[in-house]
């Protein structure tokens, strides 16, 4: 738990104050690029696999990265969604 703290402030110090503006547009907006659907596994990083900055993907973890099907069945939904995944 220590080695955690210790990288939040270090990013608080050092990874932060370099990269204000970015965050500081990032607090009032945000503008993802894509949706990324991974499973739960901490050893996958989609940003860092991806090469994008913070932002740019809207990221869905969950176990087993499922997406349930289309339809009345157990698991699906009644009606599409309405958003765009690409821009």
């Amino acid at each position: 738990m220590q080695h955690i703290i210790e990288g939040f402030l270090s990013f608080q110090k050092e990874i932060f104050p370099q990269r204000k503006e970015l965050f500081r547009s990032l607090a009032s907006s945000q503008n993802p690029k894509a949706l990324f659907i991974s499973c739960s596994d901490s050893r996958l990083v989609p940003e860092l696999v991806t090469q994008q900055e913070p932002g740019q993907l809207f990221v869905i973890r969950n176990a087993g990265n499922i997406v349930p099907s289309f339809g009345p069945e157990p698991g699906g939904c009644r009606r599409p969604s309405n958003t765009r995944l690409w821009r």
